[in-house]
């Protein structure tokens, strides 16, 4: 059995206006999302094994852990990709589950492994975010990709120098590397083989733990730092001795040079050689803030851009928030316009104005609850707040036409208002 309780009007009035009061204020800081905030699932245990090839990661850290976080409660599933020089792992937590307590018993359990090899690095373990997708920005022109490249990383660390901005990675390139290139004619020249000048690179390109030093002040991390990153302190590295009391360094046997692993990598925009500046934001920023902070920024870089270099958004997700806010918009302003006149002309002011008024009312109501429920306007609601409209508007007129058909058959304000809503319902 359903019962309607009639509210006084002076009551209906006051709520009708802390509703639009309350919506007004929370609109503002409603945050913006293409999709809604999905919370995290999975943990991330990140090992350094420098110098260790895919299959030593396999055998030193994958296999050695697995049977220590498979015990773990509440895994779902686990995964180790074993990469040259690193291994990562993740772990998948079951649905439901605490999110926080599985990441302190997955980092307990590595942090408590003691078969990793002695040249693997501290585990580093954090939970895996979403990342909402905001912008890409393509940058072309340079046809040296280094030049691209270069370029690329000055722009994107531009972009997380302003406050609006916070995630920025830079794509369309494979993995840098420095080859070193020899001619056989020259390492017989000097005496050398490939295996001497193999173990002297790596005796002098190291970025290694080393212990811990303990002293009556405390312990300091003992690590040596001495990997050589760029072709000049490569070229510096000393091979053998001359004669004369000179030395053989390695820049006069070798051709040194820096590039990218696998060239065929590449992206393109336009037919053009392409760097992709893409952009990202945390669960708390509102899309279309990063985005206009963004767009700041690239007209002022392309401002100051250069020789040929070229700028151009190639892919903007918050294009589909911003039109459907303008079709709520459009929408609600003519459903609001419409209903008022007409019902004007065939019911009067006062009937026609409290139907028009269900609408603003009703959604900055709805507004106010998402704000309050931490739910944010993204593709989801807003599909939900465009059938909304049709159906909020389209119930008013219904009800209010049964309530007057009610009182012109002679019963009273109140009990026309009571029964017409309930004969609808």
């Amino acid at each position: 059995m359903i019962r309607l309780f009639a509210v006084h009007p002076t009551a209906a009035n006051i709520l009708m206006i802390a509703f639009l009061a309350l919506g007004i204020v929370a609109l503002p800081t409603l945050q913006r999302d293409t999709f809604p905030l999905v919370a995290p699932t999975d943990v991330e245990v990140r090992i350094a094994y420098p110098g260790a090839t895919p299959a030593e990661v396999e055998r030193g850290i994958c296999a050695v852990a697995e049977d220590p976080l498979r015990s773990i409660d509440n895994l779902a599933e686990l995964s180790c990709q074993s990469r040259e020089n690193i291994a990562v792992i993740t772990a998948e937590i079951i649905e439901g589950a605490d999110m926080t307590r599985f990441h302190n018993d997955i980092k307990a359990a590595v942090d408590g492994i003691a078969g990793f090899p002695d040249r693997a690095e501290d585990p580093v373990t954090k939970v895996v975010e979403r990342i909402a997708s905001v912008s890409t920005v393509a940058v072309t022109g340079p046809d040296d990709p280094a030049v691209l490249y270069a370029y690329a990383q000055a722009l994107a660390n531009r972009l997380r120098a302003d406050p609006g901005i916070s995630q920025v990675d830079v794509g369309g390139f494979s993995d840098r590397e420095i080859a070193v290139e020899f001619d056989a004619a020259t390492l017989d020249s000097f005496g050398l083989d490939i295996a001497q000048i193999s173990a002297v690179l790596a005796r002098h390109s190291l970025d290694l733990p080393a212990g811990t030093l303990e002293g009556r002040d405390g312990e300091a991390a003992i690590r040596f730092l001495a990997e050589r990153r760029s072709e000049a302190e490569l070229a510096r590295i000393p091979l053998a001795g001359t004669e004369a009391g000179g030395e053989v360094y390695l820049g006069d046997v070798a051709t040194i040079r820096e590039g990218f692993d696998d060239p065929s990598q590449a992206a393109f925009f336009n037919n053009e050689r392409a760097a992709m500046v893409a952009v990202s934001k945390t669960a708390t920023q509102d899309a279309l803030k990063v985005k206009a902070a963004l767009d700041r920024q690239i007209a002022i870089a392309q401002a100051e851009a250069p020789g040929n270099i070229e700028l151009a958004i190639s892919q903007d997700s918050t294009g589909n928030i911003r039109d459907r806010l303008r079709i709520i918009g459009e929408n609600g302003v003519q459903g609001l316009f419409l209903v008022l006149v007409v019902m004007w002309l065939f019911f009067g002011f006062r009937l026609s104005f409290c139907v028009a008024m269900g609408l603003p009312v009703s959604f900055l109501g709805t507004v106010f609850a998402m704000q309050l429920f931490g739910l944010t306007i993204n593709m989801m609601t807003l599909v939900a707040l465009l059938v909304a409209v049709g159906l909020l508007m389209d119930d008013a007129i219904v009800i209010s036409e049964n309530i007057l058909r009610r009182r012109e058959a002679g019963e009273s304000p109140r009990d026309a208002a009571v029964n017409g809503v309930m004969q609808v319902g």
